[in-house]
């Protein structure tokens, strides 16, 4: 009898863990908060990269990896809204929690137009962190004012819905045709 009532304490506890890092990781952004400053990458190029480059521009910020099955299923989403939305203001950069050599060979195949910026594992789980994903789970997404506040922040893939909304929902409207 103690036995079952420990499984089922335990169960509970898992239940209630798992809403809790459910709830963390589908919440977005409440209210805006400035970009910490000094956030450096490095390209693949090996040159270092700020966010405040692309200070200005709608940006959003997909951390990946080659290895993550839903980042390689969302990056063709992230490709056609880069081409749609780019004359718009919106600038999409993709860090990379991988090794660059890995990184560089999958480009062409995943025909990525947007910056692509690498790190070691630890420097970009250090950068995530900063940036409010506490676990380091992959894909994970913010999206930065043009004015350098975080607007919203995702752990987990988008749906090209969400995508579509969250983007719209911060870039001015479209010119009349």
């Amino acid at each position: 009898m103690r036995s079952i009532i420990l499984i089922v304490v335990a169960c509970i506890i898992a239940a209630a863990a798992g809403y809790g890092f459910y709830r963390y990781a589908h919440e977005g952004t409440v209210a805006a908060e400035p970009l910490p400053a000094g956030l450096q990458l490095s390209g693949l190029d090996g040159k270092p990269h700020g966010f405040e480059e692309w200070r200005g521009k709608l940006l959003l910020v997909n951390f990946w990896a080659t290895w993550c099955t839903p980042c390689l299923h969302e990056i063709p989403e992230l490709v056609k809204l880069q081409k749609q939305y780019a004359a718009r203001g919106l600038q999409i950069v993709g860090p990379a929690v991988d090794d660059p050599d890995a990184v560089r060979s999958m480009l062409g195949p995943l025909g990525i137009n947007y910056p692509v910026l690498s790190g070691t594992p630890d420097s970009m789980i250090d950068i995530m962190e900063k940036l409010g994903n506490g676990p380091g789970g992959l894909p994970f997404s913010i999206l930065v004012s043009p004015d350098g506040l975080i607007l919203d922040r995702q752990l987990g893939e988008f749906t090209p819905a969400q995508l579509v909304k969250l983007i719209e929902s911060h870039l001015p409207p479209a010119a009349a045709q």
